[in-house]
Formats: structure tokens, C-alpha cells, sequence
């Protein structure tokens, strides 16, 4: 078990905080200002998030730090507790669904989660020292929707992976805002086909003149109409879900 008092010297065992714990708890002094990063998976997805330290709970050493995907249903809550001797790690920021080591002396093992503390990991294309990495493959019932996460005690959150294992390694801003541009020129030229797309419809169907006269005072059929403006959102969708094999069922 872990306690916590105070002590005049620096030496964390003398607070009774384990060495491991204390390496956590020093993250504040170089720890990262970002409040947004990023993680992407291998294929295209790239995901922003929030997140937010505090290593003073109370006026007592500790760390309560939280992270939220905007898209990914990433949503963590990582508290390292040495007044009362625990590390929780929680997941949807609720307390019906958290995992709690009650003797948080790394490594630690709690209902097939584990903890530990590594010295470096490769995520993307950097590197990462000091990690702690959560673990919760052996786990009969995982209340995330996560099998592991990364803790980087200078950086947060620097990778996850999912249930299915899936990896999303932290990324650079460049990463994002590259991928926001490349988003835009997809959906403008899904726009662009999808409108092309219509007017062939309506095109198709539209009946010609016989005596050459200026056809537009035609009518074209309502349903024709439809059919134009029902494939061109279906186009849309394809393209903005990453799906163009979903085009074929657009019924063009």
C-alpha cells in the first residue's frame, strides 16, 4: 500500500512514493502545453482531442488527467492518487465504469488490467520516453472501449489501440491539417461528380424537340428530378465516409 506525507527532503521514498509513481508526478515540471493533439490510425482517419493535466489535487501531489477524442469515442481519465493509495484509470469520465489498483507500486496488476512503466515507445513516426502503458487485453470485462492506452508522462496520451487492434499513434498539427486539406479537395471533387452524375440523369431523360425549338420551357418529370438528387447524395456520402466501393449502391 501507498501513503503520502510530507517530507522536507525530495527523496520520494521518503513520502512513501514509490519511484515509479514519483517519475509520474515529475511529468509537471516539463509536461506538454498542447491542450489539442492528434492521433491517426495506419489508414487514413486522424482524430483531434482534448486534453488537461493537474498534478496539484488539493494542495497533495497527484495527477488528474483527462483526454477526449472529438470523433474516435476516445475518453479517458488517468488519476494517480498517492493520499489514497490508488491509481484509477476510468473511461467515459464515469465511476461505474473505472478500474482501480488499490497498491499502485509499478508494475501493477488489477482483474487482468495491468500497469507498467516503460522506458521508451515508438508510436508513428516518433519516439516516446518515459510511458505508462495501460493494459487491458487480459481483462474478462473491460469497461472501455480500449484495449490499451499510452501515457507519456511529458506528452499525454501518445497512442491507442483499440478493442479489434487497431493503433492510433500520436501525430504532429501538420498531420491533421494536412489531412483537413486533402478532406476538402476529396469533398469538392466528390461535388463535382456528383453534380456530373445528375445532370446526366436529367439529361437522359429529358425528351428532345422534334422541331429543334429552345427546350427550355421542357418539363423534366419530378421523379427524374429525384433520381438526380437522390444519386448525387449518394455520391456525397460515399466519398465523405471513405467508402467508394458504397458508389456501386447508389443505383446510378
Amino acid at each position: 500500500m501507498l501513503f503520502w506525507a510530507c517530507s522536507n527532503g525530495d527523496d520520494s521514498s521518503e513520502r512513501g512514493i514509490p519511484h515509479d509513481l514519483q517519475v509520474i508526478l515529475d511529468g509537471e515540471k516539463g509536461f506538454s502545453p498542447d491542450t489539442v493533439i492528434y492521433l491517426a490510425d495506419s489508414v487514413k482517419f486522424i482524430d483531434m482531442l482534448t486534453q488537461s493535466a493537474d498534478f496539484d489535487l488539493s494542495g497533495h501531489p497527484g495527477l488528474d488527467y483527462i483526454v477526449k477524442g472529438m470523433t474516435s469515442g476516445i475518453d479517458i481519465q488517468l488519476q494517480v492518487l498517492p493520499g489514497n493509495d490508488e491509481i484509477i484509470v476510468s473511461c467515459y469520465q464515469s465511476y461505474e465504469k473505472r478500474v482501480v489498483f488499490s497498491e499502485p507500486k509499478l508494475p501493477a496488476e488489477q482483474d487482468g488490467f495491468s500497469l507498467k512503466m516503460l522506458d521508451s515507445v515508438k508510436a508513428g513516426d516518433s519516439v516516446f520516453y518515459d510511458v505508462l502503458k495501460f493494459d487491458a487485453t487480459d481483462a474478462t470485462n473491460n469497461p472501455c472501449n480500449i484495449s490499451a492506452f499510452y501515457y507519456g508522462i511529458h506528452d499525454g496520451l501518445v497512442k491507442v489501440v483499440s478493442k479489434n487492434e487497431v493503433e492510433m499513434n500520436r501525430v504532429p498539427a501538420k498531420a491533421y491539417e494536412d489531412a483537413m486539406d486533402r478532406r476538402e479537395k476529396e469533398r469538392a471533387l466528390a461535388d463535382s461528380i456528383a453534380q456530373a452524375v445528375a445532370d446526366s440523369i436529367i439529361q437522359a431523360n429529358t425528351p428532345v424537340e422534334k422541331d429543334g425549338s429552345d427546350d427550355s420551357s421542357i418539363e423534366i418529370p419530378q421523379e427524374i428530378l429525384d433520381l438526380a438528387d437522390s444519386v448525387s447524395n449518394c455520391i456525397k456520402k460515399a466519398y465523405s465516409s471513405g467508402s467508394l466501393s458504397a458508389i456501386k449502391n447508389c443505383k446510378i
